[in-house]
């Protein structure tokens, strides 16, 4: 375009509008100025002011508290950008007055909100009628975005809509900013046939109110007020965009005008901007009202990334700066298009001096400049503004108000602001005490000339364009096995996809049931006794299909198959297996609509959970190959197959646990037999035809379902070599005291609990808790079936309303609703649970349990409150949605009672401090721990899983980890190995055990692994063992730092001195007397199966693990056996914000 400013006369402009800035800023923006240059210099500063107003938000205590700010400022230091009295009562207060919390702590928060109070406004009147007036006079326009409690259920969206239609009464209030989840809770993408028509109702009704309800203007005219819809996360960009249209289609609003914002970071801007000209220009030529596009770079950046780096999703935000201005730009040259600007008016949202410049120019040229208002923050470079309006520009103020009483809830803003506005290529972070001519100065402008040379050459292609009902794309063999990112349900395709889904699965009465035959070997079979697979979501009146039961002989004809191997799977080298199992993960990937819809109808799993459990099933079957190949590439040792594996699967995870038993079964080249869950059986068959068609022979890979005294000929056979079980801690401990010389690999029960503490994000805590408890009706191995509380937050009356209000939000009922996150449970006869729906002595229901449904398998969350440690709710693992809430006197009280449970699987902490966050972690005993997140969603390779206690039976080997598959291979030294064990420990330990990791590097979320040394730990000789043999184990223990105990019989004389070298205990005993204490220790050691039967027996009975694999002189293998692994995932963004790295360990 000819018409469009030059550079040279952005700059002169630019020098002006600083000129006039210059003119009129006070002395105290100088001196807020300096504060915030002195800040971008020195980044502790920030952090500690970032910190202490998020804490002081979050921390009710004000002991607490008080303790919380001293340990910052001793961190952190007290802030240069302090002035000398500020800086003098820090000093004190890190002296001596933090001991006077009943003092200082009113006053720091008091000065928090008294120096916060021009960036968030005071809603009380007269405050805010005050502040109003004073902007009215000065003819520049207020848009009112009106701050509160965070939405955490309908009740608090029901309470902010109705203050958004109150506040559009108020008549000195003319244009407010509205955002969709803070009027309706329920806005996640599945739900949207529920919630549009909602969302188009409230949203109607604003607009209403904005009509009924008219203001005066300066010329006495009378004119409705103005609804700005907000953008928030790119998740609701394409169902805002709709929203707005729809309302505003309405013939109602004909003729009322509102606006919409658009953000330049997004590819998506330009598409977005191109839907809203073509609905505008058709409006008014239809005769309505124009309408108005509100430009802003984005201020969800931080978020955007985080949720991405999570989710293994595109970022759908600009990789650059560079490009969000030249996109910026370049939707302004559109937008102000005369012909364009008429119908669709435009806000132009920047603090920049040279993109106001350059928006200014271009709408004079354009003659565009009556339909365009400059936007800046209330509170951020006043100076700017009042230039601006000297400069006859028309000015709009973003100006959140908070009442007093929900101030601290408005700090999320104030922190998001601050990290936005100091961010490195932020153009306020250089504004501070900016003058021209300077390398600042410099910088600014190139940055702005970069983006205007790119502007006409600037792509606009969404980042997200995942498409579900596309054919997968398959992923080549590679030894680096990348996460399966989940399904992005906020792409309208992907939500196609599900209809498609549900129109193939739900069946009816008038559906004729598939008939799913049993495999043996290469043959199928149609057995007379088969067992029914019933829809519970419609009341048990439609048979889904039937799948043949397998008899004792058909059993024994399996195992027998699979002990012979004809197929040679045995024989397969892993380069070859590797290839299978990634064509295997392909096929999962391509059937992944399918497998949801099988597991919908069979086990009543929800579309979001069904579908990461297909991702989590991929990622096993590329992982665990994969992961054999550090084990394969070691120099002298032998691997081979153990022979058959037999793999028991649960039905809560019907899909992605039993994928990843057989997965570790045959990466090793044994054969498996799989035996899932009967009442979710359709689904293994289903995710088995994967396996067979990338190249697994049906004789090496069965599947059967079959009734108690056939499995029991399954478990207890000869031929079956391991045995790996996800199921109940009374199933693992039945089928080991049956087969106790069976290794058994079992992740059993859990108990798991989240602590509350005083130093918590009480609201995050909430969201957290309640996701994890009644994620999939509260039936993960893993749910938080305890959140014990600090006593200052259990007696919180709001807290208590807020956590009754989010568990009361979820949708329940069937899984054919697309909006239900909350679906039936596997049974209506969990006596357990049933027996938990009765209240104890002092306990009381914060949330009644109610039952949905005729057949009592739906029950909506419930919520237990005043629950005592040692009760039946307390210590009973109950596999249904219930959430008993404990009150702690504080975290040692909170770590002591979930230590005294038997489970160890997955617990929680949400604290901000980091000191309760240390102490927690290394004193909590359980397998995957979480910090400040939901305790639930373990990822392959991110957070290997597994627990500790009765949570596990086995060596302390992960699902999901490193190790894990080097259980089901025999690894023994070659004959001719030289390797010296003791440097090989040494170094292995150094390498691989010693030092905690995070090897996915993620933002926003560190994921750390850890060995942990035993305990103690006792090795058992027999005559046949070699001393050699004990001091190769004892030298290993004392590498990983596990106390060993020697245990041999009396009558070898020659233990004692031969062993006495090594530091452990040595005791002389009989098999008798060792047997007696064999309870006593954490882990058995022997050096070799040779062992009585009788030691196995005792095992069993006491639930301990005996390591028998003879000793190996690589370290990489061996020190294997004298450690734990530990998961620990931490969340430690702030709304997106990363002040600092938490340290790895």
């Amino acid at each position: 375009m000819d018409n469009l400013p030059t550079l040279e006369e952005v700059r002169e402009w630019v020098l002006k509008l600083y000129t006039t800035s210059e003119d009129v800023i006070t002395d105290e923006e100088r001196r807020e100025q300096h504060k915030y240059a002195v800040m971008v210099q020195r980044p502790q500063d920030k952090k500690f002011l970032v910190k202490m107003l998020d804490e002081s938000s979050q921390i009710r205590d004000r002991k607490k508290l008080a303790m919380r700010i001293k340990t910052l400022i001793d961190r952190y230091g007290v802030p240069k950008f302090l002035n000398k009295r500020d800086a003098f009562l820090f000093n004190l207060y890190r002296s001596f007055g933090h001991y006077f919390d009943f003092i200082a702590i009113p006053v720091i928060k008091k000065r928090l909100r008294m120096d916060t109070s021009k960036v968030i406004l005071n809603e009380e009147r007269p405050k805010l009628t005050k502040h109003l007036e004073t902007r009215s006079k000065q003819k520049i326009g207020q848009n009112v975005n009106l701050l509160g409690e965070v939405v955490l259920g309908n009740g608090e969206a029901d309470h902010r809509y109705h203050h958004y239609l109150e506040a559009l009464e108020a008549p000195d209030i003319n244009y407010i900013s509205v955002k969709i989840s803070g009027i309706y809770a329920q806005t996640h993408a599945l739900n949207y046939e529920e919630s549009f028509p909602e969302l188009v109702n409230r949203m109607s009704a604003l607009y209403q109110k904005a009509m009924d309800f008219p203001y005066v203007d300066e010329k006495g005219g009378k004119q409705a007020k103005f609804v700005n819809l907000d953008m928030e996360e790119y998740k609701d960009a394409h169902f805002t965009m709709r929203l707005f249209k729809a309302v505003l289609s309405k013939p109602e609003f004909k003729n009322y005008s509102a606006g919409i914002v658009v953000q330049a970071y997004l590819p998506d801007a330009y598409g977005f901007q191109s839907e809203l000209l073509d609905f505008a220009k058709a409006r008014v030529a239809n005769g309505g009202a124009p309408i108005k596009m509100r430009i802003v770079k984005g201020c969800n950046l931080e978020m955007e990334t985080v949720g991405s780096s999570l989710r293994g999703w595109p970022n759908p935000v600009r990789p650059t700066k560079t490009e969000v201005d030249a996109n910026y730009l370049h939707l302004l040259e559109r937008a102000l298009q005369p012909e364009n600007a008429k119908a669709l008016h435009i806000g132009v949202a920047s603090h920049n001096l040279f993109t106001i410049a350059y928006a200014y120019l271009l709408s004079r040229k354009l003659g565009s400049s009556e339909y365009m208002t400059f936007e800046m923050l209330e509170g951020m470079a006043d100076h700017v503004w009042r230039a601006q309006s000297q400069l006859g520009n028309h000015v709009i103020l973003y100006a959140p108000v908070v009442k007093d009483e929900h101030f601290l809830n408005a700090v999320s803003y104030l922190v998001r602001r601050m990290d936005e506005n100091t961010a490195p290529d932020n153009f306020l972070t250089h504004s501070f005490n900016l003058k021209p001519d300077t390398d600042t100065w410099n910088f600014l402008q190139n940055q702005f000339e970069e983006a205007y040379r790119m502007k006409d050459h600037i792509t606009h292609v969404p980042t997200r364009t995942q498409n579900r009902l596309k054919p997968y794309v398959p992923v080549l063999p590679s030894d680096v096995m990348k996460n399966e990112p989940d399904t992005d349900f906020d792409l309208p395709v992907n939500q196609e996809w599900v209809r498609t889904i549900f129109s193939k699965w739900k069946k009816t009465t008038k559906d004729t049931p598939e008939i799913i035959p049993l495999q043996i070997g290469a043959e199928t079979v149609i057995c007379e006794k088969r067992h029914k697979y019933m829809d519970r979501c419609q009341d048990d009146e439609v048979c889904v299909c039937e799948m043949s039961q397998a008899n004792t002989e058909q059993v024994k004809k399996i195992i027998e198959i699979a002990e012979a191997d004809p197929a040679g799977w045995r024989k397969t080298t892993l380069e070859e297996r590797h290839k299978i199992m990634y064509e295997a993960a392909n096929r999962l990937g391509d059937m992944r609509g399918d497998l949801i819809g099988c597991m919908c109808a069979v086990t009543g799993k929800t579309v979001v959970e069904g579908d990461v459990e297909v991702s989590e099933g991929i990622d096993y079957a590329r992982f665990y190959t994969t992961s054999m190949k550090a084990f394969a590439s070691l120099p002298d040792v032998d691997i081979t197959p153990k022979g058959t594996v037999l793999v028991i699967s649960p039905w809560n995870f019907p899909c992605a646990i039993p994928i990843g038993g057989i997965v570790a079964g045959l990466s090793g080249g044994n054969t498996v037999i799989l035996k899932p869950a009967t009442v979710a059986a359709p689904v293994a068959q289903l995710f088995a035809k994967a396996f067979w068609e990338a190249g697994v022979p049906k004789e090496a890979l069965q599947v059967v379902i079959t009734d108690r005294e056939a499995l029991s000929v399954l478990t207890t056979a000869p031929a079956i070599k391991h045995i790996i079980l996800t199921g109940g801690t009374d199933t693992a401990q039945n089928i080991a005291r049956s087969n106790p010389a069976t290794p058994l690999s079992a992740e059993t029960g859990g108990k798991n609990a989240m602590i509350l503490t005083a130093s918590g994000d009480r609201d995050h805590a909430i969201m957290n808790a309640v996701a994890s408890a009644f994620g999939n009706a509260g039936q993960k191995c893993s749910a938080c079936s305890l959140l014990l509380v600090e006593r200052s937050v259990y007696e919180d009356e709001k807290f208590q309303s807020k956590l009754k209000d989010a568990a009361t939000s979820m949708k329940v009922g069937s899984v054919w609703n697309y909006g239900n996150v909350v679906g039936p449970m596997i049974t209506n006869r969990n006596e357990k649970l049933l027996h938990a729906l009765e209240l104890e002595s002092g306990e009381s229901w914060l949330v009644e349990p109610r039952f949905l449904d005729k057949n009592k398998y739906v029950l909506a969350p419930t919520v237990k409150w005043g629950v005592k440690p040692g009760s039946y709710s307390f210590r009973t693992e109950l596999f249904g949605p219930m959430l008993s809430v404990v009150c702690i006197e504080n975290l040692q009280e909170g770590i002591q009672l979930v230590n005294s449970l038997d489970y160890g699987l997955t617990s929680g902490l949400q604290s901000l401090d980091e000191g309760e966050q240390k102490l927690w972690k290394n004193t909590i005993m359980a397998g995957n721990l979480y910090i400040n997140r939901g305790i639930t969603g373990a990822i392959v390779n991110r957070q290997p899983f597994g627990g500790m206690k009765l949570s596990a039976f086995g060596g302390g080997v992960k699902a999901g980890g490193p190790n894990y598959c080097s259980c089901f291979v025999r690894i023994v030294d070659k004959t001719d190995s030289v390797t010296d064990y003791k440097q090989s420990y040494i170094k292995a330990y150094e390498e691989e055990f010693h030092h905690a990791r995070d090897i996915n590097n993620l933002y926003g979320e560190q994921n750390v692994f850890r060995y942990l040394p035993l305990k103690s730990m006792v090795l058992r000789l027999f005559p046949d063992d070699s001393n050699a043999a004990a001091q190769q184990i004892a030298f290993a223990a004392k590498t990983c730092h596990t106390p060993l105990t020697i245990s041999y019989d009396p009558a070898e004389e020659d233990r004692a001195s031969a062993l006495s070298s090594t530091g452990c205990s040595l005791k002389a005993e009989n098999l008798q007397e060792f047997l007696k204490t064999m309870k006593d220790y954490e882990r058995v050691r022997t050096c070799s199966a040779n062992i009585p039967m009788e030691m196995f027996v005792e095992a069993a009975q006491a639930d301990k693990y005996i390591a028998t694999a003879p000793p190996v002189k690589d370290g990489r293998v061996e020190l294997i056996h004298y450690i734990k692994e530990q998961s620990i995932s931490f969340e430690y963004h702030r709304y997106g914000s990363i002040s600092e790295m938490p340290p790895i360990e």
